[in-house]
């Protein structure tokens, strides 16, 4: 369904799809509900949820639909067939769609088939498998493909390019099958230099001729909380930055993007310009929401609402019901995450100890993943909760902030009190409220704020429900 020239173009968004074909469970048991423990992904819901998608994106009729990455669990290759072959019933009705990998999508050592209380290795896929798999989704002959990622840039209409990146690092994925110490799927977005000049070249070539250029990733190039790159450095690419300011001059103003898994319109400010990106929650897990962005090109502008998916055919409390399963994995996910990446956490323990021997004499540091897991949801659990829901809904900005920036600040209070010991506990306490509690503030005000560029004489909010911006 190409649009007619000067004619308002309508594109429907979706991110974080992460299905799981049915077969992939031959059994149910312990080893898929210790899995299912430590995510919020409804991966029992995954496939009902995608064809719900799809049934709704065609009686929007959209012109376009973009996919922004981890179309499944953890890049079967069963998965991956089912996808694209619900993805062909939007391209059979006349709707254009493309698509992105996501860090889950290839070269995967979690791709399982779960039976009663064992996980076995199933068939994953490789780069040259996702491009045939998804050809009908921006993989055919009418994309200008980079030459070493499955990045490529697409002229949708005469006024209109995609530029679809990709910057996932499963190259370096390790298996135990291999020989590899442990299976590891890399979280992490990173381009390399030939990749980023073909970007620019691209995007500076559309803009010469014309036409809009909006842009889409799986990873984020845009924080969307104050130091996010260094506080979730995964799911930003490496050197956002300097990709944003060589993209804005190219002239790119907009960005689709998924990986966190929340609803928020994040802004940077550049000396070329400004950089948008839109964030779209994954509709597996709550709050189970995608976008529809209608483009006018002649203006240059872009407005944007979203959609929640609230109910499904096998189950109308969907929404409530997806909510209940986000609240409750919070624990489990905490743990998980301490679990998965412990070899880096144990390595910057070790390092405070080579650098700072007589400090960390009095630092009583929990010596393993659960133990750690405890004393944070000990003392943060409740505040915490609320402020990753209040986050990944969008729209922060409340009442009773201060309030709840206060109990996340007592309850870390609460855990300097139990590892920090002897005589060095006051001045601990104090070099935290001097340092580090500042920081931690600003964090925290600019995501249940929705602050953009804080503290700075950029400070922006962005609804990020209901916006119009410029492209």
């Amino acid at each position: 369904m190409k649009p007619a020239k000067s004619q308002s173009i309508k594109i429907a968004v979706i991110s974080d799809l992460h299905v799981m074909a049915p077969e992939l469970l031959k059994k149910d048991g312990s080893a898929f509900e210790q899995y299912l423990s430590r995510d919020r992904k409804m991966l029992r819901e995954s496939v009902e949820i995608l064809e719900t998608l799809v049934a709704d994106i065609i009686d929007l009729k959209p012109h376009l639909v973009l996919v922004t990455g981890d179309l499944t669990k953890d890049g079967e290759r069963a998965s991956h067939l089912l996808v694209a072959d619900r993805l062909q019933r939007l391209t059979d009705a006349g709707i254009q769609v493309l698509v992105v990998p996501g860090n889950h999508d290839i070269n995967n050592p979690d791709a399982k088939v779960f039976d009663g209380d064992t996980a076995t290795a199933t068939e994953t896929i490789t780069r040259q498998d996702f491009a045939e798999i998804y050809r009908h989704a921006g993989y055919d002959g009418l994309s200008r493909r980079d030459n070493d990622t499955l990045s490529y840039c697409r002229d949708v209409t005469d006024e209109m390019t995609i530029l679809a990146i990709d910057a996932c690092m499963d190259r370096l994925n390790t298996f135990v099958s291999h020989g590899d110490p442990r299976d590891h799927c890399k979280t992490s977005g990173s381009l390399e230099a030939s990749t980023q000049q073909w970007l620019v070249e691209q995007a500076t070539a559309a803009t010469a001729a014309g036409r809009k250029v909006i842009a889409m990733m799986h990873h984020h190039l845009a924080p969307h909380f104050h130091m996010e790159d260094t506080l979730a450095a995964p799911y930003m690419v490496d050197d956002a930055r300097q990709l944003c300011r060589r993209l804005v001059k190219a002239g790119v103003h907009v960005i689709f993007t998924g990986h966190l898994h929340i609803s928020d319109i994040g802004q940077t400010s550049v000396r070329e310009g400004n950089m948008v990106e839109v964030a779209t929650a994954a509709a597996v897990g709550y709050p189970c929401q995608w976008r529809v962005a209608t483009c006018n090109t002649a203006a240059g502008k872009m407005q944007l609402r979203s959609v929640t998916l609230h109910s499904l055919p096998s189950d109308p409390e969907f929404g409530e019901h997806a909510r209940e399963v986000f609240k409750n994995c919070i624990p489990t996910m905490t743990q998980g995450v301490l679990t998965r990446y412990w070899p880096e956490i144990s390595q910057a323990i070790d390092n405070l100890q080579i650098k700072h021997p007589f400090l960390m004499r009095f630092i009583n540091i929990p010596d393993s993943p659960e133990a750690i897991a405890d004393l944070l949801l000990k003392n943060l659990q409740e505040p915490v909760t609320q402020t990753y829901i209040t986050f990944a809904e969008g729209n922060e900005g409340g009442s009773n902030n201060k309030e709840l920036i206060n109990r996340l600040i007592k309850g870390i209070d609460q855990v300097v009190n139990q590892t920090v010991k002897g005589i060095l506990k006051p001045f601990v306490k104090l070099a935290f409220r001097l340092r580090i509690y500042k920081t931690f503030k600003l964090v925290l005000r600019s995501i249940l704020e929705d602050l953009n560029d804080i503290s700075t004489s950029h400070e922006t909010v962005i609804n990020d429900h209901t916006a119009i911006i410029e492209i």
